[in-house]
């Protein structure tokens, strides 16, 4: 084979057939036939540009080429091409850079290339990004009305208040110059209708009061005039008190609120518990796998993923996001002084691990808490068996970690959590905040515990405290709060707490006595005289739960696109494609 000559956007492109035919299976089928193209030495393409095809001229004489010198503007372009010319290393090494490069002010950008590129799972990674990451979007990452109607309405958005999801559109409405009696009516389309509660419409009203004469503001009332008398907003519900309705409002205002219910999604997003759990009959926990097992009322207890090796002591696990699960730290057995240096991190979307090569200080038992893409570790267990107060936070991103100030105890296996993204560690007798100021940095005490708390879990603007020799739930609100208070107890002492969004599941067990109970128990925070209630109990269970090593809950499963659209938010939607 010999040279060719490619006719692209009127310039004319040199190539070598051969090489062309190695990496392109495009050009490979083309030559290898009996096309007409094969007895050319001239063969025009129009569907492509001439720069991608001049980058992947170069990456084909080469073998590689890096992505990373590009604007996503590029790389959309080469993905294009890319696509056409079906080559499949360069589309796998397009995918894996731009997943990397996933962030939350460029997810559009990446998932509409892969939209154009027809790189499906590409496409529901970054779809998938977006709505886990739903608490620190923002609405100037929204490029259009048809976009922040796709994602505000997505039943696995993971946001636990429909009132925020109001916000958050409205807040993107105070960019928009027109339509904005449409938007205000493609909000209240967004909205999952079944979990509004009396207060979020009332607020709802009460951030549109400057629209009082739009047609959402009306139906905002009737909304609020259904539910007054505690009845769900419901189809049946509201034909059931037409009359009134029609009356108080309009014919127009009834079917409008009549149509808005009927087609509201709902949200699925679903929040997966998980615990490390020992199954022990004959042999001692150093000797049996360290197993992540996941909880439902439906299945109970299941076993999920092996995550450390059998001899690994002292290891901890984390939740990074909703989507995956990293593993850290260790000894390969007691007194080994081989420690696990490196981190390990599994995604629960493409059901794979990563090890990212790195050596961290030696430790076992240590803290962790994940903010951000920031993996804090705190205290532990090092070399010789020194007890630390030493405390690292290394970059999940950029796989390089860097040292802090010094923890105000040396302690072993300490409770650590982040809440609105800071850090709060428990010593044996406070609870420390750390704080960065640029220039210093240090642990600030925030609250006084009497005892060494051995769990701490965020939720409902409280940090909830634990300790595992005693049955008490005990929270405080940082900034707020200067000591801790005792809400409730659970039946046995707890093991380890999951946050689900909109209540705690608690893993307890027995101390001792005559057989071993593990149970499950939910906490929801609605009432301070709310007593945690037993969802699941079992005795003589060969079930351990591992109490030091950690608990989490990840999303199991990659959601999908949901495109369609209801007919009554067509009808809106509609007016803004011009």
């Amino acid at each position: 084979m010999g040279e060719i000559n490619l006719l692209i956007e009127g310039q004319t492109l040199k190539a070598k057939k051969d090489v062309l035919c190695e990496y392109s299976d495009y050009f490979r089928a083309m030559f290898s036939g009996s096309y007409i193209e094969n007895e050319q030495n001239e063969i025009k393409i129009d569907v492509l540009d001439a720069s991608s095809m001049q980058l992947i001229l170069k990456y084909m004489e080469m073998g590689f080429i890096d992505l990373f010198e590009h604007s996503l503007a590029t790389i959309g372009d080469l993905a294009v091409a890319a696509n056409f010319l079906q080559i499949t290393e360069l589309i796998k090494q397009i995918e894996h850079t731009l997943d990397l490069q996933l962030k939350v002010s460029n997810w559009m950008e990446i998932q509409s290339i892969a939209e154009n590129s027809s790189y499906t799972t590409l496409e529901q990674l970054s779809a998938a990004f977006a709505l886990f990451t739903f608490n620190n979007m923002k609405p100037e990452y929204i490029s259009s009305i048809q976009k922040l109607y796709w994602y505000l309405s997505h039943p696995y958005l993971d946001t636990g208040s429909e009132l925020e999801v109001f916000k958050f559109g409205f807040q993107w409405m105070s960019q928009a110059t027109e339509g904005l009696d449409s938007i205000l009516l493609l909000l209240l389309c967004c909205l999952d209708l079944s979990r509004l509660t009396m207060n979020d419409l009332k607020e709802i009203r009460t951030l549109i009061i400057e629209y009082e004469t739009s047609l959402a503001a009306k139906m905002v009332d009737c909304l609020l005039q259904v539910s007054s008398g505690g009845h769900e907003l419901s189809t049946s519900t509201i034909s059931n008190q037409k009359t009134v309705l029609t009356e108080s409002f309009t014919e127009r205002v009834y079917n409008e609120v009549m149509n808005l219910v009927k087609d509201s999604k709902h949200r699925k997003l679903k929040i997966t518990p998980m615990v490390p759990v020992w199954i022990i009959k004959d042999s001692k926990p150093g000797l049996v796998p360290h197993v992540m097992f996941t909880y439902s009322e439906e299945t109970g207890f299941e076993k999920w993923l092996e995550v450390a090796e059998k001899n690994l002591w002292g290891w901890n696990v984390i939740a990074w996001g909703l989507t995956k699960l990293v593993i850290v730290c260790g000894e390969y057995g007691r007194g080994t002084e081989m420690f696990f240096r490196d981190v390990k991190v599994y995604d629960t979307l493409k059901n794979e691990w990563t090890r990212h090569g790195v050596e961290l200080p030696s430790r076992r038992h240590g803290g962790v808490a994940v903010v951000g893409d920031s993996l804090y570790i705190v205290g532990g267990v090092g070399g010789f068996r020194v007890v630390l107060d030493t405390a690292i936070v290394y970059d999940l991103k950029e796989r390089s970690y860097r040292r802090i100030a010094k923890f105000l105890d040396t302690i072993q296996a300490p409770a650590v959590c982040d809440h609105e993204n800071m850090v709060y560690a428990a010593g044996h007798k406070n609870i420390y905040r750390y704080e960065d100021k640029g220039d210093t940095d240090g642990w600030v005490n925030v609250v006084a515990t009497e005892i060494r708390m051995s769990c701490m879990i965020s939720f409902k603007n409280y940090i909830y405290c634990t300790q595992n020799y005693f049955s008490h739930l005990y929270r405080f609100r940082p900034g707020v709060d200067n000591k801790l208070e005792l809400i409730s107890y659970f039946t046995n002492p707890p093991a380890a707490i999951c946050n689900l969004g909109n209540r705690l599941l608690v893993f307890t067990r027995t101390m001792c006595g005559q057989s071993d109970v593990l149970a499950v128990e939910q906490y929801t925070g609605d009432d301070l005289e709310e007593k945690p209630k037993v969802l699941w109990s079992q005795s003589d269970t060969t079930m351990k739960v591992n109490d030091v090593a950690g608990s989490c809950s990840l999303v199991l499963s990659i959601p999908p696109l949901c495109k369609d659209i209801p007919p009554y938010h067509k009808r809106y939607l509609a007016r803004f494609n011009h």
